[in-house]
């Protein structure tokens, strides 16, 4: 089950992380913090399921309900931040970048946005590199480090 659970959560990440849109505009924003709450009601509802399986039909054992009332919302969790963090690098980039375009003369933001352009793509990937591992690292402590 661990294994399972590990690998499969590695895989949604990655996707999540590598596919999508990783500059947001207030709205996306507004429904990116509405999928946290999402998953802490969600948590609280998977337990409560998960107890009734447990306690009252008999259909999963309770250390197991417990493992996953614990595993699978933190899991999940995991990839929400990790995309907040790609998010919020690319949204501290543009806003540094908004910054000297106003406050700055033009020809010093013209080389600032030569560098940008020229290493933006690069930082973009690093980001996303460092985003992917540290999920890795975070699944690999959830599923196989956890005593529950």
């Amino acid at each position: 089950m661990k294994w399972s659970g590990f690998i499969f959560f590695i895989i949604i990440a990655l996707i999540y992380i590598w596919n999508g849109k990783d500059v947001f505009s207030r709205k996306e924003w507004v429904s990116f913090f509405k999928k946290f709450l999402a998953v802490l009601i969600g948590a609280f509802i998977l337990v409560v399921i998960l107890v009734g399986l447990s306690k009252y039909l008999h259909l999963i054992d309770r250390e197991s309900a417990r493992a996953l009332s614990v595993l699978i919302p933190a899991s999940v969790m995991t990839i929400l931040i990790s995309k907040l963090f790609v998010i919020s690098l690319f949204a501290l980039f543009r806003f540094i970048m908004r910054f000297h375009h106003r406050y700055n003369t033009s020809e010093n933001y013209s080389k600032l946005s030569l560098i940008g352009n020229s290493y933006g793509a690069r930082l973009s990937l690093f980001v996303k590199v460092i985003a992917s591992f540290g999920c890795v690292i975070m699944f690999y402590g959830i599923w196989f480090g956890s005593t529950v």
